[in-house]
């Protein structure tokens, strides 16, 4: 009998509007965060040992992995998220047995962030603070993602994906680049630092739950990014809820995803790869919409 965090993987893929959807919510935590959760998780106890206490700072679907998987594996969990962060994530973290502390949405340095209030945990309660940003670990848990999708398709022309922590881009990206020459699209919210540093300058207009709007992580290698596309957060709620429509149950940044990759379709044609990130199921803002979206109405 396998143990939870080794059903992680192998998501089927599927095909709406010309977009092959990897669909990651299917994962056991709900999310392709599974995967990078599991490889930290699995370097550590490499590293380490198992048992003690470990923290890191989310905005929702790493803490959901984190609980499940390090709970698991025996490992006393902390997680530090934003304010707006969805509360059916938060009570899933706390009813899988972490410590959750919520924090402003503010910048890194920002002593209230959640980054600087996981720092002073780590001191504090001795746990080991992952940043998942910075982590090798995570691009790596992310590989086999891109075998997959080696695995079930003849060709990628395009790669759609958002940045939070950058690990899924570089480690599914670097693998599609290599093997095709695939193009590569980051998708961030509207005004965010990365949509700053490609010369995109629309004002900022709330963040995309799951990517990071006020610095560039570190596991994110830019030499793959060919493009940015960036989208409000109206816009990710508007396009998971037209998504919804067609049975794929993503959640907000999947509805970002949705909207680059008709873009991307338009402009390049051939095979776009994007990946239904997280599940619908964490995200009542998309639940409760009444979309006025109209069917392939492009703002592009």
């Amino acid at each position: 009998m396998p143990e939870i965090w080794e059903c992680v993987g192998n998501t089927p893929i599927v095909d709406v509007d010309g977009i092959s959807f990897k669909l990651e919510y299917l994962n056991p935590g709900g999310s392709h965060k599974d995967r990078m959760a599991v490889s930290m998780l699995l370097d550590l106890i490499d590293r380490k040992g198992r048992g003690g206490a470990i923290v890191e700072a989310t905005s929702g679907c790493t803490g959901v992995s984190l609980s499940l998987h390090g709970r698991a594996m025996g490992f006393d969990v902390y997680i530090t998220v934003k304010e707006e962060s969805s509360p059916v994530k938060v009570a899933l973290m706390r009813s899988l047995g972490a410590k959750v502390y919520t924090c402003p949405n503010v910048p890194p340095e920002d002593p209230r962030s959640i980054k600087s209030v996981a720092e002073r945990i780590a001191e504090e309660k001795g746990a080991t603070f992952l940043m998942q940003d910075s982590n090798p670990a995570n691009p790596r848990g992310q590989e086999r993602m891109g075998e997959e999708i080696l695995e079930s398709l003849r060709r990628v022309d395009v790669f759609v994906m958002g940045v939070g922590t950058g690990g899924t881009i570089t480690g599914v990206g670097k693998l599609l680049k290599k093997e095709f020459g695939t193009k590569i699209i980051a998708v961030t919210s509207k005004g965010s630092e990365l949509a700053r540093k490609f010369g995109l300058s629309s004002k900022f207009e709330g963040e995309v739950e799951g990517y990071d709007s006020y610095h560039i992580p570190d596991n994110l290698d830019l030499s793959l990014v060919d493009e940015v596309y960036e989208v409000s957060r109206a816009e990710a709620i508007e396009w998971a809820s037209e998504l919804l429509k067609k049975g794929i149950m993503g959640g907000m940044s999947t509805g970002a995803h949705y909207l680059a990759s008709l873009y991307a379709k338009k402009k390049y044609g051939g095979t776009v790869v994007t990946v239904a990130a997280d599940s619908v199921l964490f995200h009542p803002p998309i639940l409760n919409a009444s979309s006025g979206v109209a069917a392939y109405k492009l703002p592009f």
